[in-house]
């Protein structure tokens, strides 16, 4: 090769990259033109839909790991940080189209099977059961006779996104079907951040406001406050928010995958503790009972002395490893105060120790027959009641002094304090988490009187020993040791994280007040609250644990007598309302409540969008109630009634069959719903007084 023809070829090839490289380079400045003008456009959006996403990233920087990639094509790419390679191929935009079409073609489905309400029996006589069984035979035969229906529909439910990135996947999707709530997760901000330059937020956001659809955005949240802001988004807004969901994650992540896992392990929680219609009745009925009684009701406004609230307490519950608390509780009963819990007083009292405090939680009458039965009147005149005002009023009557705290999401509740508030009176607080579990109900009366110092005994909420399923001392065994009356297990039995040991058995429910006392504790910190958990069960985040054995109880300023005292004196007050609180019952605007459901409910309907949106019309109405501070027990009586129900008929709309078979099944079912609501009225009327 010549000299002159080097140089050529050279200078070309020079040339060729300077060329490339100025290429690159206005590329670069057309993107940048664009994806800035792309933020300004989405900020806005959010400014008008999501006020806080647009103070927020208005003004956010991201970390060092952040970096744009250009493709060659001119569209944006990005370093994902835990792997550090490019999330997306060269072709993004085909790539995320190519992947919404495959999870439409294959889906991932979240849903519910009710037909096992079917076999639900009725020893209680409950009309809530009868509906449910009822309803339940009508699932079971769409199950029994039609194939799963594993098609997406054009209008679906819900959808929980997993996943942002640069959002090249949100408007297809969300263009392909419509969906009614919308849950968009992603737990790294700079990844949201990063898709305001990309995505079309701002189409997306109009879209989905035209189309009606609930939109919540999960950004840079734990899997743990995900699952929670879930939970109480489905309370607020229905359980048809979660009912039949489709699952959509769109890129692989060790955070995802934590989250897909809260989800799951956690996902029965967002199907429990509605209540329902007989419940709320009961509750109306004991608390109408109890006010016309000796209604000593926690006062939440005076504050506790701070020598009596340094106080240690003691929560003895009737879990297995009781029975190895027992000598140590023996050795600083005097020293400390014990609420015992329901059953666990059985076996405290059986080793010659006497609770200061008793606390049940179960409404119905089953818990006066249990105390008569098994306390002695002798032990009962020695301790002191506390219950929720929906106990039944004649197991007050079995105990020297009751104390009563409002529990929270209860028509009853809602009655006292709608007179109260009636009567210009300060509204008394409902104590929080005291549910499902008479363990939780303990643990919240200990916090809301104000006790800084809580040790728990027994609370084990599981098992190591599917054998030794509780006190060994308690009524639960006889003499012998066997087995003489067998716990209720509800919900499939799971593995959950102990105290001491690496894991325990439990149930789905026990596993709901878990939870429960988790938020709970949580919600104390702040208070200075320190709780020990002495129990050899299941882990409880914000107890530490502490064995036994290593306890130590220091010299305290006042007797453990004169606290008892001054809890009963100081903090509960006699309450008595001015005016008849079965008053505010509101029969009449129930009859016209359940006359306009049945309305909604009766619209011809002749496919599963039209099933759908009668059934989000219907809860939309019930949800009008909840913050009317009038009429809000209206909203409590049904709350429960109408979220089983609703979330039966959304999964029997979308599990089975194609849409022309599934509607013969759902329409039968809808009937039975909508005559279960014309009754209504008169039931209520007639049992608003009747105690059970």
């Amino acid at each position: 090769m010549t000299t002159d023809k080097f140089i050529q070829e050279k200078l070309e090839s020079l040339s060729q990259q300077l060329n490339k490289k100025l290429d690159k380079e206005v590329q670069e400045q057309q993107f940048a033109e664009r994806a800035n003008l792309k933020f300004e456009e989405n900020l806005l959006a959010f400014k008008q839909f999501f006020p806080e996403i647009y103070e927020k990233y208005l003004t956010y920087t991201p970390s060092e790991k952040f970096q744009f990639i250009l493709n060659e094509n001119g569209t944006a790419n990005l370093i994902d940080y835990e792997t550090g390679v490019l999330m997306y191929s060269g072709d993004p935009i085909g790539q995320a189209e190519k992947q919404v079409e495959k999870n439409i073609d294959s889906p991932h489905i979240g849903r519910v099977d009710h037909s096992s309400v079917a076999f639900l029996e009725n020893n209680t006589n409950f009309i809530h059961v009868d509906l449910m069984k009822s309803m339940g035979d009508v699932f079971l035969n769409a199950k029994e006779n039609l194939s799963n229906n594993e098609k997406l529909d054009d209008v679906l439910p819900s959808l929980i996104l997993f996943g942002v990135g640069l959002g090249y996947h949100l408007l297809p999707l969300l263009k392909c079907k419509k969906v009614n709530f919308i849950n968009i997760l992603e737990p790294n901000e700079d990844y949201f951040f990063a898709s305001l330059f990309v995505a079309d937020w701002k189409e997306l956001l109009q879209l989905i406001d035209m189309n009606g659809g609930y939109l919540y955005l999960g950004i840079g949240k734990s899997e743990i406050e995900i699952f929670k802001d879930i939970y109480n988004r489905s309370r607020d807004i229905g359980i048809a928010s979660v009912g039949y969901t489709w699952f959509y994650q769109h890129y692989p992540s060790a955070s995802i995958n934590r989250w897909i896992d809260q989800f799951k392990a956690n996902f029965h929680q967002l199907f429990a503790g509605f209540g329902f219609f007989d419940d709320a009745l009961i509750g109306i009925a004991h608390t109408l009972g109890n006010v016309e009684s000796d209604f000593n009701l926690i006062n939440s406004n005076n504050p506790i002395d701070k020598v009596t609230g340094n106080f240690p307490v003691v929560i003895v519950a009737n879990g297995p490893s009781l029975d190895d608390s027992i000598q140590v509780l023996k050795e600083i009963k005097n020293e400390v105060i014990i609420f015992s819990c329901n059953s666990a007083s059985t076996a405290l009292i059986k080793h010659g120790i006497i609770p200061d405090f008793h606390v049940a939680l179960e409404r119905t009458e089953s818990t006066y027959k249990f105390l008569k039965e098994f306390l002695t009147d002798e032990y009962r005149s020695k301790i002191n009641l506390l219950v929720t005002n929906v106990m039944h009023p004649k197991v007050p009557e079995l105990f020297p002094w009751t104390g009563f705290a409002l529990k929270g999401n209860e028509s009853g509740t809602q009655l006292i304090q709608l007179s109260q508030f009636m009567e210009s009176q300060a509204m008394t607080d409902t104590i929080s988490y005291c549910n499902p579990l008479v363990g939780n109900t303990a643990l919240s009366f200990a916090c809301h009187l104000g006790f800084k110092s809580i040790y728990l005994f027994g609370v084990d909420n599981g098992y190591v020993d599917e054998a030794h399923h509780h006190s060994k001392s308690s009524f639960y065994y006889n003499n012998k040791g066997e087995t003489a009356h067998q716990p209720i297990k509800i919900g499939k039995q799971i593995s959950v994280p102990g105290n001491f040991v690496y894991q325990v058995l439990t149930d789905e429910f026990m596993s709901v007040g878990i939870t429960q006392m988790e938020k709970l504790l949580a919600s104390f910190k702040l208070y200075g609250l320190e709780c020990y958990n002495c129990s050899n069960g299941a882990k409880i985040e914000g107890a530490m644990p502490l064995h036994t054995d290593s306890i130590f109880i220091e010299p305290n300023e006042v007797t453990k007598q004169s606290v008892i005292e001054y809890i009963k004196q100081k903090k509960f007050l006699s309450y008595q309302p001015l005016k008849p609180v079965d008053e505010l019952l509101h029969f009449e605007e129930f009859e016209d409540f359940s006359n306009t459901m049945v309305s909604i409910l009766s619209a011809k309907v002749i496919n599963r969008y039209e099933a759908l949106d009668t059934l989000l019309k219907s809860i939309r109405y019930l949800y009008s109630f909840k913050y009317s501070v009038k009429y809000l027990n209206i909203f409590l009586i049904m709350e429960g009634e109408v979220l089983y129900t609703t979330s039966l008929l959304i999964s029997l709309l979308y599990n089975y069959g194609n849409e022309e078979e599934i509607m013969p099944y759902y329409h039968q079912a809808l009937d039975i719903w909508i005559e279960f609501i014309k009754q209504a009225p008169d039931y209520y009327e007639k049992n608003a007084r009747v105690c059970r």
